[in-house]
């Protein structure tokens, strides 16, 4: 390729001055050829740090191919690591026997005595300790806290459901309808985080600051439940994609409404409709909306349309007296239903047909069934008895049961009213559950339960739900000081964070994360009961929940886990199940069956790590009277014998004994192969990393340079594209290292692999019997050539051989990734201390990174040879751009008194010329 023109890299003198105005002399021109010496050393120091920028981008390729290499193949944290023995070993692990047998028992590892161990049989299995709860069923199922039907019910709901109508309206007709109906419920948050709130349109119970810095539960105030109905509406719009208005004037309706509280006449608090600045001019109010008069607003029954300003200009009512009604029980529970969960069945049944509601309200029939049922008031009038309302509730019950059994079967899920007078609901089958999950939480709150409480445990319930009530009680009795954290103590370990309002499975999983607490905690549904279980197996492990208690053994403080993981009593008791090692018989082949007791399943066996899953081998006899056990038999059990087991009473006195019975059919062996195909995954790649690099080094060190190409100047590369400058070079770096004392001695070093490893123990056929040899064409600069079909077939006969000559051993001293690690090091490493001939301190990272320095050696990058030399260069190229600038200001000064002397002779000379005219 023909050489690329070169022009000046001064062009730039013009901008200090005007040159040839007078003499019409190119002043740039001249200076660029008068300074032609200096710019050239210039542009000359340029290539040359170019030329070592390439030498060091060379240098740091082949080093960290070598950094490469000994990472991926000599490092004990890499997966592909050849340096291991374990790499080559026979470490697949099989295991041999019936299948009764075999199917409880995974090894893995290796083992020397392989042929040799085997498993005769497993005894026992380690297990855990268990600490099983009471039964927490509810004493009273599922009980609601509707005690007689003949009072009035909590306020409900009026407001609920109601709708605002918006629109115009002109000549009579109403046009561009749009209805806001108040919401159940709105969403809050976004995406993953998104939840649904419902809003309660009834006072209820909630957390309010007790003035003297903790917390108190109490029902809402009128104003407080307005206040936060309120935020809640305005929440719901914020969700609302409701848009009123019409064509383009349409606008959001939670841009042209709002809900904030005030107060009445009276002083009453209030909740009003506010109008924002988004209200459209035309909109308004269908003054027969539902809601308007659920709010308490007080319309003309004459008008039809009413603006926002005249509603809130006109009367309102007290707000808590129009959104709230006050019904009787009855009344109030005609037609509700509820949501029933039995069992995962869950069905909608309804408390009372309006019939039934009737019936029950008719006093004259419980008049007629019994006179004690009924009495008479100060005005004459028929009222109920105590005796005629708990018979009232009774038949609600009973009307209600019909509708449960053809839903779940006969008194599947039973309706009954409790030993305290409240109606409830229980299971007949023990194991069976029945829960409560209605949406209508009006209802939940009139009735005194929560959602999904259950007669048993509720998981996403609180502690003072129906199943626990009885056994947890009063839970200011488990608080701390002023703290509102309740005591939970396990195994003598605090867990955090357990208040009041913590639900079950908050509970569960704080103490499953209480690192200490050694244990892992939950629930079983089909019994009732809470488990405490052992994260370790083996004999001793204790599951303590009992309270902290003084020198005299007194109770200091009640603990919450004795209510609701403590072992109760009678028909209601749980129990503790201590934990049991495993036991274990293993045969060496040698006749004699040794017998192994282990506290875990997974345990090692002569190098094997093996895990059993199940007892096989033999099996217990049934239990035999300890009157009938011979002496030998006897002191066999004393002796703690593993074929013997001692079977005692509740006191502890030995009553009888088990005998194993053992089955050799059931003995399992193993057996080893090596993984072949992973092994030559990981050598395959090992020889084509290594190969690149003998390869890359061979072209360095035999490229010749070709010096009709170097660095292209700034000016040269404008005259060319991208893909010429590329081209360009790409050529110009070959054979950059070309010379390099480095890297030849590099080469030779890698040249003689073959030999060091032979001389370290390999012999030819050995290497040659696993698929390596040397490549025979002498210029290739000490490629290895790798067999696969050679190495595959060496690996499943003999892969000790391949092991030793890879990693050292037998009779070879150094394997090849030592080897190919010691040559590399002296050139490039991560670790100083490798080339400090031991001498801390004095310790270096290779010829290579010392010459270029490395990135993945950070601490290198300013501090190499070649970046020394770039500094010094670079040193020379500012002294020659100071002396530049000296050569051109003072060719500029030359030039301007030139100029100046011109202009003023031009100037004589054109006077004189005027006077001879």
């Amino acid at each position: 390729m023909s050489s690329v023109s070169s022009t000046s890299s001064l062009g730039n003198t013009s901008l200090r001055g005007f040159g040839g105005m007078a003499s019409g002399i190119d002043r740039d021109a001249i200076i660029e050829k008068m300074t032609l010496g200096t710019t050239t050393k210039i542009s000359n120091r340029k290539q040359d740090i170019t030329k070592l920028q390439w030498k060091q981008e060379a240098y740091r390729n082949l080093s960290d191919k070598i950094i490469d290499i000994s990472d991926k193949y000599a490092s004990y944290s890499s997966t592909s690591n050849l340096k291991d023995p374990s790499a080559f070993a026979k470490n697949i692990i099989s295991v041999h026997g019936r299948d009764e047998a075999t199917r409880f028992v995974t090894a893995t590892g290796t083992s020397s005595l392989i042929d040799n161990v085997s498993i005769t049989g497993v005894q026992q299995l380690a297990t855990s300790a268990v600490l099983q709860s009471q039964k927490h069923m509810g004493q009273n199922g599922l009980q609601t806290t509707l005690n007689g039907l003949s009072g009035r019910i909590t306020p409900t709901s009026v407001l609920a459901g109601t709708k605002i109508r918006f629109g115009n309206y002109n000549d009579g007709k109403w046009e561009n309808i749009t209805d806001f109906t108040l919401p159940a419920s709105y969403t809050e948050g976004e995406g993953d985080n998104a939840k649904t709130v419902n809003i309660s349109y009834v006072p209820v119970e909630r957390e309010f600051d007790d003035g003297r810095g903790g917390k108190v539960t109490r029902m809402e105030t009128d104003a407080e439940f307005a206040e936060r109905l309120a935020n809640d509406l305005n929440k719901a719009l914020e969700n609302s994609e409701i848009k009123i208005g019409a064509g383009d004037n349409k606008v959001d309706l939670k841009d042209a409404i709002g809900f904030e509280t005030g107060t009445d006449a009276d002083g009453n608090e209030i909740v009003k409709l506010v109008q924002k600045s988004g209200m459209p001019s035309n909109i308004t109010i269908n003054a027969k909306s539902s809601a308007l008069a659920a709010m308490g607003y007080q319309v003309d029954g004459d008008k039809q349309s009413v603006s926002i300003t005249d509603l809130n200009s006109g009367t309102i009512g007290k707000f808590s007296d129009a959104a709230l009604r006050r019904p009787s029980t009855i009344d109030y529970l005609t037609e509700k239903k509820l949501t029933f969960n039995f069992d995962g069945n869950k069905k909608e049944i309804m408390l009372l047909t309006k019939d039934e509601a009737e019936y029950l309200k008719n006093l004259e029939n419980y008049q007629k069934r019994d006179p004690n049922f009924v009495t008479t008031d100060a005005d004459g009038n028929l009222v109920l008895t105590e005796a005629g309302e708990k018979q009232q509730l009774k038949d609600m019950a009973e009307l209600l049961q019909g509708r449960l059994d053809r839903a779940f079967g006969t008194n599947a899920v039973n309706a009954q009213v409790s030993a305290d007078g409240n109606l409830s609901f229980t299971t007949t089958g023990s194991s069976s559950s029945v829960s409560i999950i209605s949406n209508d939480t009006e209802l939940l709150q009139n009735l005194g339960i929560a959602y999904g409480e259950s007669n048993k445990v509720n998981l996403g319930g609180k502690l003072g739900q129906s199943a626990l009530k009885s056994e947890v009680g009063d839970l200011s009795q488990y608080q701390t000081g002023d703290s509102e954290e309740l005591y939970l103590k396990i195994n003598g370990v605090e867990i955090k964070g357990i208040t009041a309002n913590s639900t079950i499975e908050d509970i569960l999983s704080k103490i499953n994360s209480t690192t200490g607490a050694g244990v892992k905690a939950t629930y079983v549904d089909a019994t009732g009961q809470f488990m405490l279980v052992s994260t370790e197996t083996g004999a001793g492990r204790g599951i303590d929940v009992s309270s902290d208690k003084d020198k005299d053994g007194n109770v200091t403080q009640k603990n919450l886990a004795e209510a609701l993981f403590g072992v109760g009593t009678g028909d209601n008791k749980g129990e503790f199940v201590e934990g049991q090692n495993a036991k274990v018989q293993v045969s060496y082949g040698n006749g004699v069956t040794v017998n192994l007791e282990r506290a875990s399943n997974t345990f090692n066996l002569e190098g094997l790590n093996v895990t059993v899953s199940g007892v096989f081998g033999g099996d217990w006899s049934e239990t035999q009277d300890i009157a009938s056990a011979s002496q030998d038999i006897l002191d066999k059990i004393a002796a703690g014998d593993a074929n013997y087991t001692a079977v005692r009473d509740q006191a502890g006195q030995l009553i009888g004994y088990k005998e194993w019975k053992a089955d050799s059919s059931e003995t399992v062996t193993f057996s080893a192969k090596a993984d072949v195909d992973a092994a030559v995954e990981k050598v395959k790649s090992f020889f084509e990393d290594f190969n690149a690099l003998v390869a890359d080094i061979n072209s360095q060190i035999r490229t010749r340079p070709d010096s009709s190409y170097g660095p292209l100047t700034d000016e040269q590369k404008d005259e060319m594209d991208e893909t010429s400058i590329e081209n360009w070079e790409n050529k110009a770096k070959q054979g950059i290292l070309y010379g390099e004392s480095a890297i030849r001695d590099l080469s030779g070093d890698v040249e003689g692999i073959f030999s060091k490893l032979m001389s370290n123990g390999a012999s030819y056929e050995d290497l040659k019997k696993i698929g390596i040899s040397y490549s025979e064409d002498w210029s290739d600069g000490g490629t290895l050539v790798f067999d696969e079909s050679a190495f595959r077939s060496a690996m499943e006969s003999d892969p000790e051989l391949v092991s030793n000559i890879f990693t050292g051993g037998g009779d070879v001293k150094k394997g090849l990734i030592s080897v190919v690690e010691d040559t590399f090091t002296p050139y490039a490493t991560r670790y100083a201390s490798r080339n400090s001939n031991g001498n801390p301190g004095s310790g270096h990272y290779g010829r290579l990174i010392e010459i270029a320095g490395s990135e993945k050696k950070p601490s290198t990058l300013y501090k190499n040879e070649i970046y020394k030399q770039i500094e010094e260069m670079q040193k020379v190229i500012s002294t020659l751009q100071d002396q530049l600038k000296v050569e051109q200001d003072r060719y500029i000064s030359q030039f301007t008194t030139m100029e100046t002397l011109l202009n003023q002779m031009n100037t004589q000379s054109s006077y004189l010329s005027q006077l001879t005219a």
